[in-house]
């Protein structure tokens, strides 16, 4: 019964452990260099700003009298708060990093993000993606019928209506 117990608790051991491998320093460096590079701070503040005006029209549409006042001191908090705990998104992000891309590729990345076409890429992802964000909604909006329709004669010929 003990040998039983001690192969058991030595399996689980080894599955838990092989299950997350431990990033190596270097890499973890060079993931954190490459989020410098790619501008993750200019993002987080993109991200804040973003976060205050959608906080500031949820409070003014609950409160239309609130003065300018509260309004720039419940920015200022909510944009403090933002970039005071950025850093933590980076280090949530690092195992994604880590997950995705080799140690090779990240130091390729680093390479290309302090070209001048890396650092324009860098610069003009995030307003890219808003510009994008309209048009992909309205595909989506012309191809949701279609799509539905195609899923509804696959769900008829199994029987379903």
């Amino acid at each position: 019964m003990k040998g039983i117990f001690s192969s058991v608790i030595f399996t689980m051991f080894f599955l838990l452990s092989s299950v997350g491998h431990s990033i190596t320093e270097q890499k973890e460096k060079d993931i954190k260099e490459l989020l410098v590079q790619m501008g993750n701070s200019e993002m987080a503040e993109e991200l804040a700003n973003s976060m205050v005006s959608i906080a500031i029209s949820q409070e003014k549409q609950r409160h239309p009298d609130l003065p300018k006042k509260v309004e720039h001191i419940l920015s200022k908090i909510i944009y403090d708060v933002v970039i005071e705990h950025a850093p933590e998104l980076d280090e949530m992000t690092i195992p994604l990093y880590d997950k995705y891309y080799t140690h090779q590729e990240i130091k390729d990345l680093i390479i290309f993000f302090k070209t001048p076409t890396g650092k324009k890429y860098a610069s003009v992802l995030t307003p890219m993606m808003q510009d994008i964000m309209p048009v992909a909604q309205a595909w989506a909006r012309k191809i949701a019928p279609i799509a539905s329709v195609h899923a509804q004669q696959e769900l008829a010929k199994h029987g379903y209506k």
